[in-house]
């Protein structure tokens, strides 16, 4: 801490405290917008399912909720509500690790079931395992073919696992969907007009080669 720091008088104190806000704004407009890049924050609470909910409304502090949740799963380990809504309490809470754990239980005391799939997607994303969380949308698609889950499928191999003609496949079965929503077909439609990474860089090496000419 530094001597004018310490001297500061109220004014500077405020003025500190207001960009302290505004950092920490601008870091959770971030971090929000990371997680909108693979789906929309809709989508995402799309997978808070009724035994999440209903399980948190049991209590009222987030502790007995949670401890609530570990009971019921060491009295019976395929409880896949309890399972899913840990997954989900750890994935509100950014522990990408543990939400994948326990999403992971959920998945499989719950096979059939598209939300844990979906979620354990997210959290296998959050944590770079780009092949794993393209494995698992693939797997949630057979079940039950999302058109968000086709979206994440897109922006996993367009930008992510170097295989555009797959994700370009994915985006357009998302416009040929009768049942996708208009935002999100305007999404995969704008996604399918950009380049991806690897097209950038080939059109600044062009752009480069062009100059030199």
């Amino acid at each position: 801490m530094t001597n004018s720091t310490l001297t500061m008088n109220p004014l500077d104190g405020g003025r500190k405290l207001v960009l302290l806000a505004v950092c920490v704004g601008l870091a959770a407009m971030l971090g929000a917008s990371f997680l909108y890049r693979l789906s929309n924050p809709s989508l995402v609470q799309q997978g808070r399912g009724p035994a999440a909910q209903e399980q948190a409304g049991e209590h009222d502090g987030e502790t007995e909720v949670v401890s609530a949740l570990m009971q019921k799963v060491q009295q019976n380990p395929t409880d896949a509500g309890a399972l899913f809504a840990l997954g989900q309490h750890f994935l509100d809470h950014a522990d990408w690790a543990r939400a994948e754990s326990f999403l992971a239980r959920a998945v499989v005391a719950a096979p059939a079931d598209p939300q844990p799939l979906y979620m354990l997607g997210i959290a296998q994303y959050q944590q770079q395992s780009f092949d794993k969380a393209a494995e698992t949308f693939e797997r949630l698609i057979e079940i039950d073919p999302q058109p968000a889950a086709r979206y994440n499928l897109g922006i996993l191999y367009r930008h992510y696992l170097k295989a555009e003609a797959k994700g370009n496949a994915h985006l357009k079965a998302i416009m040929d969907d009768p049942k996708a929503p208009e935002d999100l077909k305007a999404q995969a439609r704008q996604e399918l007009e950009s380049a991806t990474h690897g097209d950038a860089g080939k059109a600044s090496d062009k752009t480069q080669q062009d100059k030199k000419q």
